[in-house]
């Protein structure tokens, strides 16, 4: 059987314990627009897909790795949105980091970056 990577399944509790943060750093990524979570019930209860976990995975790594604020993470998304695919493989290429390039192929990739660069 194959798991539905966007289907909503994981509460708070469980992915700050799959992603090791608290389950307030979580509700902040929310509010600040970082991730938008499903919403389910009458108490609008957050629920995460596997490509959410993925998609913070990758924004913490950046964020943590650059020691960037979630404004300077914000901004970046919004000036990726603006630059070409060719444009981004060249920058990559150039670039003396390939980790971090290859997180940022990966957050392009991702289905929140279609939903979040234009915030």
């Amino acid at each position: 059987m194959l798991i539905d990577k966007e289907k909503p399944f994981y509460n708070v509790t469980q992915v700050s314990e799959i992603l090791g943060i608290s389950a307030d750093r979580l509700r902040t990524y929310d509010e600040e627009k970082l991730v938008v979570p499903a919403r389910q019930g009458k108490s609008d209860k957050r629920l995460y897909s596997e490509l959410d976990i993925e998609w913070l995975k990758d924004v913490r790594t950046i964020i943590s790795k650059n020691r960037m604020n979630i404004y300077s993470f914000k901004l970046m998304l919004k000036v990726m949105g603006y630059i070409s695919d060719n444009e981004f493989d060249k920058l990559a290429k150039d670039s003396p980091n390939d980790d971090i390039w290859e997180i940022f192929a990966r957050i392009r990739k991702n289905p929140n970056y279609d939903k979040l660069k234009n915030f």
